[in-house]
């Protein structure tokens, strides 16, 4: 997770100073640094969102099947009355 932010923050940060440069302007460093800090910590936000511990999940679910199994097949003994 922090290799992809800090990745990405550099990527920024490049892609800020080649954009100024081509300006023929100099670089802003507090809107460079606003630049690579909001972009690293989106990054790092999104990767975080995306990804989840799978064992865990896989457990979870087990679980809840395991006890939710009896209920579910009672609702589906006997006919239909309506």
């Amino acid at each position: 997770m922090i290799v992809a932010s800090v990745a990405v923050a550099i990527v920024a940060f490049i892609l800020y100073a080649l954009e100024r440069r081509s300006k023929q302007e100099p670089i802003a460093w507090d809107q460079a640094a606003k630049v690579t800090l909001v972009s690293g910590l989106l990054t790092s936000g999104v990767v975080f969102a995306t990804t989840a511990e799978v064992p865990v999940v896989v457990e979870t679910v087990k679980a809840v099947a395991t006890e939710a199994a009896p209920a579910v097949q009672d609702m589906f003994v006997g006919t239909p009355t309506f």
